[in-house]
Protein backbone atom coordinates (compact mmCIF):
# COMPACT_ATOMS: atom_id res chain seq x y z
CA UNK A 1 0.00 0.00 0.00
CA UNK A 2 1.03 3.65 -1.05
CA UNK A 3 -0.03 6.89 0.45
CA UNK A 4 1.11 10.52 -0.91
CA UNK A 5 0.47 13.78 -0.06
CA UNK A 6 1.16 16.77 -1.81
CA UNK A 7 0.82 20.96 -0.41
CA UNK A 8 2.49 23.82 -1.74
CA UNK A 9 6.28 22.96 -0.61
CA UNK A 10 6.25 19.85 -2.71
CA UNK A 11 5.15 16.09 -2.65
CA UNK A 12 5.96 12.93 -0.86
CA UNK A 13 4.79 9.18 -1.41
CA UNK A 14 5.00 6.50 1.38
CA UNK A 15 4.83 2.92 1.63
CA UNK A 16 3.06 0.67 4.41
CA UNK A 17 6.39 -1.87 4.30
CA UNK A 18 9.20 -0.62 6.03
CA UNK A 19 7.13 3.24 6.08
CA UNK A 20 9.44 3.63 3.69
CA UNK A 21 9.99 7.34 2.23
CA UNK A 22 10.05 6.28 -1.80
CA UNK A 23 9.69 9.31 -3.06
CA UNK A 24 10.12 13.43 -2.15
CA UNK A 25 10.18 16.61 -4.41
CA UNK A 26 10.57 19.65 -2.67
CA UNK A 27 10.38 22.93 -4.34
CA UNK A 28 9.92 20.88 -8.24
CA UNK A 29 13.40 18.89 -7.27
CA UNK A 30 12.79 15.50 -7.46
CA UNK A 31 15.16 14.27 -4.41
CA UNK A 32 14.76 10.31 -4.51
CA UNK A 33 16.26 8.10 -7.01
CA UNK A 34 12.93 6.01 -8.39
CA UNK A 35 13.64 1.90 -8.41
CA UNK A 36 10.32 1.22 -9.66
CA UNK A 37 8.78 -2.46 -8.79
CA UNK A 38 12.03 -3.06 -6.53
CA UNK A 39 11.86 -0.51 -4.64
CA UNK A 40 11.93 -3.10 -1.42
CA UNK A 41 14.97 -4.86 -3.05
CA UNK A 42 17.07 -1.96 -2.06
CA UNK A 43 14.92 -0.94 1.21
CA UNK A 44 14.61 2.15 -0.23
CA UNK A 45 13.18 5.01 2.16
CA UNK A 46 13.15 2.53 4.70
CA UNK A 47 12.71 2.58 8.71
CA UNK A 48 15.71 0.86 10.27
CA UNK A 49 14.51 -0.05 13.69
CA UNK A 50 16.01 -1.04 16.38
CA UNK A 51 19.24 -0.22 14.80
CA UNK A 52 20.26 0.82 11.31
CA UNK A 53 22.92 -0.36 8.60
CA UNK A 54 25.07 -3.67 9.71
CA UNK A 55 25.08 -4.21 13.18
CA UNK A 56 28.66 -3.36 14.89
CA UNK A 57 29.21 -6.36 16.64
CA UNK A 58 27.36 -8.97 13.42
CA UNK A 59 24.81 -10.10 15.36
CA UNK A 60 24.82 -9.41 19.29
CA UNK A 61 23.11 -6.82 20.82
CA UNK A 62 24.35 -6.24 24.43
CA UNK A 63 22.27 -4.66 27.03
CA UNK A 64 22.21 -4.56 30.18
CA UNK A 65 24.76 -7.65 30.95
CA UNK A 66 22.35 -9.66 28.60
CA UNK A 67 23.13 -10.34 25.00
CA UNK A 68 20.62 -10.79 22.04
CA UNK A 69 21.32 -12.76 19.66
CA UNK A 70 19.99 -11.75 16.50
CA UNK A 71 19.50 -13.62 13.14
CA UNK A 72 21.82 -13.50 10.15
CA UNK A 73 20.21 -11.90 6.92
CA UNK A 74 23.21 -10.45 5.36
CA UNK A 75 24.82 -13.58 4.96
CA UNK A 76 27.50 -11.88 2.82
CA UNK A 77 29.07 -10.27 5.52
CA UNK A 78 27.63 -12.52 8.43
CA UNK A 79 26.09 -10.01 10.13
CA UNK A 80 22.52 -8.74 11.13
CA UNK A 81 21.37 -6.02 8.94
CA UNK A 82 19.02 -2.90 8.86
CA UNK A 83 16.86 -4.13 12.50
CA UNK A 84 13.50 -5.63 11.13
CA UNK A 85 10.76 -2.50 10.37
CA UNK A 86 11.96 -2.44 6.92
CA UNK A 87 9.63 -5.77 6.75
CA UNK A 88 7.04 -4.78 8.41
CA UNK A 89 3.47 -3.65 7.81
CA UNK A 90 2.81 0.41 9.28
CA UNK A 91 -1.05 1.58 9.49
CA UNK A 92 -0.47 5.25 7.36
CA UNK A 93 -2.80 7.92 7.70
CA UNK A 94 -3.02 11.45 6.13
CA UNK A 95 -2.21 14.39 8.16
CA UNK A 96 -2.83 17.93 7.42
CA UNK A 97 0.45 18.66 6.13
CA UNK A 98 2.00 15.29 5.41
CA UNK A 99 1.91 11.52 6.33
CA UNK A 100 2.48 9.49 9.39
CA UNK A 101 2.66 5.32 9.61
CA UNK A 102 2.51 3.91 13.11
CA UNK A 103 3.39 0.34 13.77
CA UNK A 104 3.30 -1.71 17.34
CA UNK A 105 5.32 -4.31 18.27
CA UNK A 106 4.50 -6.75 20.93
CA UNK A 107 7.93 -8.31 22.13
CA UNK A 108 8.02 -11.59 20.66
CA UNK A 109 11.03 -11.92 19.25
CA UNK A 110 13.58 -13.94 21.83
CA UNK A 111 15.97 -11.66 20.28
CA UNK A 112 14.58 -8.13 20.89
CA UNK A 113 11.77 -8.63 23.81
CA UNK A 114 10.93 -4.99 24.19
CA UNK A 115 7.40 -4.40 23.35
CA UNK A 116 7.00 -0.84 21.74
CA UNK A 117 4.84 1.42 19.49
CA UNK A 118 6.44 3.17 16.83
CA UNK A 119 5.06 6.85 14.94
CA UNK A 120 6.71 7.71 12.11
CA UNK A 121 5.72 11.43 10.98
CA UNK A 122 6.67 13.12 7.74
CA UNK A 123 6.25 16.72 7.26
CA UNK A 124 6.40 19.24 4.50
CA UNK A 125 6.80 22.69 5.35
CA UNK A 126 8.95 25.76 4.44
CA UNK A 127 11.48 24.48 6.35
CA UNK A 128 11.70 21.41 4.11
CA UNK A 129 10.78 17.44 4.69
CA UNK A 130 11.07 16.24 8.18
CA UNK A 131 11.32 13.12 9.18
CA UNK A 132 10.64 11.95 12.85
CA UNK A 133 10.46 8.73 14.81
CA UNK A 134 8.42 8.44 17.91
CA UNK A 135 9.13 5.27 19.97
CA UNK A 136 6.96 4.38 22.87
CA UNK A 137 8.27 1.88 25.85
CA UNK A 138 5.50 -0.65 26.38
CA UNK A 139 7.06 -2.69 28.54
CA UNK A 140 8.58 -3.17 32.33
CA UNK A 141 12.17 -2.85 31.39
CA UNK A 142 14.36 0.00 29.45
CA UNK A 143 14.66 -0.37 25.92
CA UNK A 144 17.28 0.03 23.92
CA UNK A 145 17.71 1.03 20.24
CA UNK A 146 19.26 3.02 17.17
CA UNK A 147 17.09 4.48 14.44
CA UNK A 148 18.00 5.39 10.55
CA UNK A 149 15.87 6.20 7.52
CA UNK A 150 17.40 4.73 4.12
CA UNK A 151 16.68 7.07 1.06
CA UNK A 152 18.25 7.04 -2.03
CA UNK A 153 19.15 9.93 -3.32
CA UNK A 154 19.37 10.74 -7.10
CA UNK A 155 22.73 12.27 -8.29
CA UNK A 156 24.98 10.81 -11.41
CA UNK A 157 28.54 12.35 -9.49
CA UNK A 158 28.19 12.65 -6.54
CA UNK A 159 29.96 15.69 -4.61
CA UNK A 160 29.56 15.51 -0.27
CA UNK A 161 30.15 18.92 1.46
CA UNK A 162 31.94 19.02 4.16
CA UNK A 163 34.58 16.45 3.26
CA UNK A 164 34.79 13.73 6.01
CA UNK A 165 37.89 13.98 8.22
CA UNK A 166 36.76 10.59 9.99
CA UNK A 167 35.71 7.50 9.06
CA UNK A 168 34.64 4.07 10.99
CA UNK A 169 37.54 1.51 9.78
CA UNK A 170 35.91 -1.79 8.54
CA UNK A 171 36.95 -5.28 9.24
CA UNK A 172 36.81 -8.02 6.55
CA UNK A 173 33.41 -8.46 7.08
CA UNK A 174 32.77 -4.96 6.93
CA UNK A 175 31.23 -4.55 10.51
CA UNK A 176 32.69 -1.33 11.83
CA UNK A 177 35.51 -0.79 13.61
CA UNK A 178 37.62 1.94 15.50
CA UNK A 179 37.76 5.81 14.27
CA UNK A 180 40.37 6.26 11.69
CA UNK A 181 41.42 9.40 9.30
CA UNK A 182 39.20 9.39 6.09
CA UNK A 183 41.29 9.00 2.57
CA UNK A 184 38.35 10.16 0.60
CA UNK A 185 35.66 9.11 -1.93
CA UNK A 186 36.47 6.63 -5.02
CA UNK A 187 33.31 6.60 -6.52
CA UNK A 188 34.29 4.87 -9.34
CA UNK A 189 34.52 1.64 -6.61
CA UNK A 190 31.70 0.79 -3.94
CA UNK A 191 31.21 2.96 -1.48
CA UNK A 192 30.03 1.84 1.98
CA UNK A 193 30.32 2.84 5.26
CA UNK A 194 29.72 5.29 8.57
CA UNK A 195 31.66 8.93 8.24
CA UNK A 196 32.12 11.24 10.62
CA UNK A 197 30.13 14.49 9.36
CA UNK A 198 28.71 17.22 11.11
CA UNK A 199 26.57 18.18 8.63
CA UNK A 200 25.93 16.78 4.81
CA UNK A 201 25.56 19.05 1.61
CA UNK A 202 24.77 17.21 -1.87
CA UNK A 203 23.94 19.70 -4.55
CA UNK A 204 21.11 21.80 -3.37
CA UNK A 205 19.80 19.25 -0.84
CA UNK A 206 20.65 18.94 2.17
CA UNK A 207 20.62 16.39 5.29
CA UNK A 208 20.68 16.71 9.16
CA UNK A 209 22.68 14.68 10.67
CA UNK A 210 21.20 11.98 13.52
CA UNK A 211 24.25 11.20 15.10
CA UNK A 212 28.38 12.00 14.80
CA UNK A 213 28.36 9.34 11.86
CA UNK A 214 26.27 8.83 8.81
CA UNK A 215 26.30 5.67 6.82
CA UNK A 216 26.79 6.38 3.07
CA UNK A 217 26.16 3.73 0.37
CA UNK A 218 27.21 3.58 -3.04
CA UNK A 219 27.12 1.20 -5.26
CA UNK A 220 30.14 1.58 -7.88
CA UNK A 221 28.82 4.52 -11.02
CA UNK A 222 25.26 4.04 -9.87
CA UNK A 223 22.72 7.37 -10.60
CA UNK A 224 22.09 7.19 -7.12
CA UNK A 225 23.73 7.57 -3.43
CA UNK A 226 22.25 6.57 0.27
CA UNK A 227 22.99 8.99 2.66
CA UNK A 228 21.33 7.71 5.92
CA UNK A 229 20.99 9.78 9.00
CA UNK A 230 21.65 7.05 11.43
CA UNK A 231 21.75 7.86 15.41
CA UNK A 232 24.24 4.66 15.95
CA UNK A 233 25.15 1.39 15.48
CA UNK A 234 25.18 0.05 18.90
CA UNK A 235 28.73 -0.46 18.85
CA UNK A 236 31.04 0.87 21.53
CA UNK A 237 31.37 4.68 21.06
CA UNK A 238 27.84 4.97 19.83
CA UNK A 239 26.10 3.68 22.86
CA UNK A 240 22.38 2.47 22.40
CA UNK A 241 19.67 5.28 22.71
CA UNK A 242 17.70 4.16 26.13
CA UNK A 243 13.55 4.73 26.63
CA UNK A 244 12.60 3.69 30.42
CA UNK A 245 10.00 1.93 30.75
CA UNK A 246 6.38 3.35 30.07
CA UNK A 247 8.05 6.52 28.38
CA UNK A 248 9.38 7.71 25.01
CA UNK A 249 11.77 8.92 22.76
CA UNK A 250 11.83 11.08 19.64
CA UNK A 251 14.46 11.38 16.98
CA UNK A 252 14.25 13.69 13.76
CA UNK A 253 15.86 14.80 10.70
CA UNK A 254 15.15 17.21 8.14
CA UNK A 255 15.83 17.32 4.18
CA UNK A 256 16.03 20.79 2.61
CA UNK A 257 17.05 22.49 -0.31
CA UNK A 258 19.80 25.23 -0.30
CA UNK A 259 18.05 28.42 -0.77
CA UNK A 260 19.23 30.20 -3.85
Amino acid sequence: MFQSFRNSFGSITVASTGASLVQAELSGKELLHDFGEQWHQWAAGAVMFPFPVRMASGTVMAFEGTEYNWPINDKKHRAALHGFTPWEEFELAQLSNGIQASWTYDGSKDFYPFPCKLTITYILSQEGLSLSCRVQNSGTTSLPYHMGWHPYFKTSAPVLNPTPAHRLKKNELSHPGDKIPFEGFDWNEEVDGAFFLDAIELGHTTIQPLSAITQIFRPANAPFVAIEPITGLGHSDFHWRTVPAGESDEVETTIRLKRQ
